[in-house]
């Protein structure tokens, strides 16, 4: 499953249902079955988890790896 397009994560970055922050410590891991941040569909234990943490206190925020890396770059866009 691709991730959601850098706008659709644009839009979620401006109207706060995903943070604008960068993750202060990160990890990765087998999927937990619980929902990515980014795309609302649960990471899978056969798939790649990204969790992490943010500065701002928020913990535990999860991703698939490939919605994390498209988080990244539609964060970085001014």
């Amino acid at each position: 499953m691709p991730p959601p397009s850098r706008d659709a994560l644009r839009e979620k970055i401006l109207a706060g249902a995903l943070p604008s922050e960068a993750c202060e410590v990160t990890w990765y891991g087998p999927g937990s079955g619980k929902p990515c941040r980014a795309c609302d569909v649960p990471v899978l234990s056969t798939e790649i988890e990204v969790e992490c943490d943010l500065p701002s206190g928020e913990k535990g925020v999860r991703f698939h790896r490939e919605c994390f890396d498209a988080w990244n770059v539609a964060r970085d866009i001014p």
